[in-house]
């Protein structure tokens, strides 16, 4: 009986360290077989991602620390290049495009890149289309189709197409952080070591 119950510590005992690794993320309510599968068999994609989540070209999307944007339904396609600051939320069905078809050759495409700032919130079945960069803290409402840029930030914007709702007074956010900080799966060391290994395009 000894021998049996060390036989199966042993064979468990990665992947409870794993699990318990898995737990400090934070993730959530994202499958532990798909941060399973990162860890033993390696991935494309270093973040979390709901398995109803498509991603595109996530070789060209970086996302900062503590984010979650891989809800379910969210489509996020990097082909013009994404870039995702610290502690950005998506609600479900949120699509980002940063590319598009030419409006005379619907064969051709307008790649361009979109940029979302630190502390950012896109409400759900909102989409961000090519060439939009959002700053600090843009709170996007659900349902909104974001066409223009607003680089300064500290806004709320809704619509179709998204216009400015009310701008937020800078000097009343408190930026928070958590007690761990993660790229996705991967703490800030591994991050900085590995991230050529997921990235293309971002130093």
């Amino acid at each position: 009986m000894k021998n049996t119950i060390k036989d199966i510590l042993k064979f468990f005992l990665p992947y409870y360290s794993l699990f318990l690794r898995y737990l400090k993320t934070k993730v959530g309510n994202t499958s532990y077989l798909r941060y399973l599968k990162f860890k033993l068999f390696g991935n494309k994609v270093y973040w979390y991602y709901h398995k109803n989540c498509t991603i595109a070209h996530p070789r060209k999307i970086y996302v900062g620390k503590n984010c979650l944007i891989g809800r379910p339904g969210c489509y996020i396609q990097g082909a013009g290049t994404v870039y995702i600051g610290d502690y950005v939320q998506f609600g479900p069905n949120v699509g980002v495009l940063s590319t598009n078809h030419d409006l005379y050759d619907q064969t051709k495409y307008r790649n361009a890149s979109i940029k979302i700032g630190d502390y950012s919130w896109v409400g759900m079945n909102s989409v961000v289309t090519a060439g939009v960069e959002l700053g600090t803290r843009t709170i996007v409402a659900a349902g909104s189709v974001v066409t223009k840029s607003f680089p300064k930030g500290f806004c709320v914007i809704g619509g179709t197409p998204a216009k400015l709702i009310k701008q937020l007074d800078e000097n009343k956010f408190t930026p928070w952080r958590e007690e761990e900080e993660w790229y996705g799966y991967l703490t800030q060391e591994e991050f900085e070591k590995n991230k050529n290994k997921y990235l293309d395009v971002f130093p």
